[in-house]
């Protein structure tokens, strides 16, 4: 949405009478589609997962909670994971929510046809991997469902965070044609090019049962949305740009909300073989004035995940121009980042860029590609480097060092490490917390030691909430969660 006129125009038409509250918000981007099994990105979850839900929920002090799930058993050599559904779930149209569900979506996430981006979250099932490659038959799959509660799954591997990816909405259970939902929300209406309306789902039992009205409004420009909810017109803003965070961060409407999440700026292929390019770039970046700069909690150059998932402290790159390597070169290196990162994407790699010029004589071009676009652009021939960030799916040190393992579609950095591998393999073994927290180190380091990206720090979200609306949760995986929404 480029202009504000239109925007208010459609606010003026907007579903609900005078009286009637409605809790807005935005997304840059207008969904592609509502099948959450098909999702690549988290661009569409504060959406998603209010109109499906999984076996368990995640929350940020308790953990995981039952959901539509009572919860889940490991027999004692962690092969086997049983897990018993509540008992009468129904789905939005009144129709019985069973375990056939659940076992009828994992196959056709694996199904080749579907093409599901995120279907390694399947792996560690018996025979998923071979399903997924047809090289095996669907119904050679290890899941079962023996009764209408009870799911039974047979693990391939050691995975401790299996019961994490039964808490994403991506494996939620649908229906073929999509037109029912298991979460606190339905569809009420979809107006292309405008907005999207969600109305209470009152099938589903947990939460608040007099939920507000939602609607979902599609505004590109970070500035447009802050004018919107400054007028009353959006009730949650999803992100207040870093130069409004000084001034704003002491109202009681703002928040700020750590995430589990990997920002960073990744090499390309260009660059695989230019270790002294690498580390001009990395060494020759001031981060201690990036971060005050744009007013940020964590402090770029370091591995934007938590200090307690390591030793002692997570590891950081150091401004050092004495580590700033020579590099005789003319050549102009592509630097490309997506638009939805807004503004602070943009004013933030022209700091880069003259940074770059400045301390290390290095030239770079700034290209700004829509989504979709930017992703495509990855996942074929990444560009020199690239501004990426990775919304972890599980607040685990593995689900973050996994974006670039082997079976991620995420790996953009193009790792192909049997070191690397290694060092995976041994973070999913690890039991005990120490070894955990030496894994996790390990696997960083090798990422930072290498030079193979430059972490942008932990990241904390900045957001504006209306007091009149209360009972939402955001939590640190970036999810969503309006079932207690309530309007005051």
């Amino acid at each position: 949405m480029k202009y504000i006129f239109a925007i208010l125009v459609l606010l003026a038409c907007s579903t609900g009478t005078a009286a009637e509250k409605v809790f807005r918000l935005h997304l840059a981007n207008e969904p592609g589609g509502l099948d959450p099994n098909k999702q690549r990105t988290s661009s569409s979850s504060y959406l998603l997962t209010n109109l499906y839900r999984n076996i368990f929920s995640f929350d940020d002090s308790k953990g995981l909670t039952p959901d539509l799930g009572e919860g889940c058993k490991r027999d004692k050599k962690n092969a086997t994971l049983t897990c018993t559904l509540k008992k009468d779930l129904t789905w939005s149209d009144g129709s019985p929510i069973t375990s056939a569900d659940f076992l009828q979506t994992y196959k056709k996430i694996l199904n080749p046809k579907t093409a599901a981006p995120r279907a390694d979250l399947l792996f560690s099932i018996k025979n998923a991997e071979e399903v997924y490659a047809g090289k095996k038959p669907v119904d050679s799959l290890g899941v079962s469902a023996p009764d209408k509660t009870t799911l039974k799954f047979e693990l391939s591997k050691v995975d401790p965070d299996f019961e994490h990816n039964l808490a994403n909405y991506i494996l939620a259970p649908t229906k073929e044609k999509l037109d029912a939902y298991t979460g606190p929300y339905k569809l009420k209406e979809w107006k292309r090019g405008q907005k999207i309306v969600l109305e209470s789902n009152r099938t589903y039992k947990m939460g608040h049962p007099d939920r507000p009205l939602v609607e979902v409004l599609f505004i590109e420009e970070d500035t447009v949305a802050l004018q919107l909810y400054e007028k009353n017109e959006l009730q949650f803003l999803r992100r207040l740009p870093t130069l409004f965070i000084p001034s704003y961060k002491k109202r009681s409407d703002f928040y700020w909300v750590p995430v589990s999440r990997l920002d960073y700026i990744g090499f390309g292929p260009e660059l695989a073989n230019q270790e002294d390019v690498r580390k001009a770039f990395t060494y020759s970046l001031n981060y201690v004035e990036l971060q005050k700069i744009f007013s940020s909690e964590g402090r770029p150059g370091c591995i934007g995940l938590p200090d307690s998932w390591f030793p002692e402290k997570a590891p950081c790159f150091d401004y050092d121009l004495k580590k700033v390597p020579k590099v005789k070169s003319d050549k102009t290196y592509n630097m490309m980042f997506s638009a939805l990162g807004g503004e602070d994407h943009k004013r933030a790699t022209e700091w880069l860029q003259n940074q770059w010029s400045k301390n290390a004589g290095l030239k770079t071009h700034l290209e700004v590609k829509e989504n979709k676009v930017f992703l495509q652009i990855l996942g074929q021939n990444p560009p020199a480097l690239f501004r990426k960030g990775v919304a972890a799916d599980r607040p685990t040190c593995l689900a973050a060092l996994e974006t670039f393992g082997p079976l991620s579609p995420e790996n953009y950095l193009r790792i192909k490490s049997p070191e690397y591998d290694k060092l995976l393999a041994n973070l999913g073994k690890a039991k005990t917390q120490a070894e955990q927290k030496n894994a996790c180190l390990a696997g960083t380091e090798y990422l930072m030691k290498n030079h193979l990206m430059i972490p942008l720090g932990a990241i904390q979200f900045s957001i504006l909430v209306k007091p009149e609306f209360t009972g939402w949760k955001l939590n640190q995986l970036n999810q969503l969660d309006l079932a207690n929404l309530k309007a005051k």
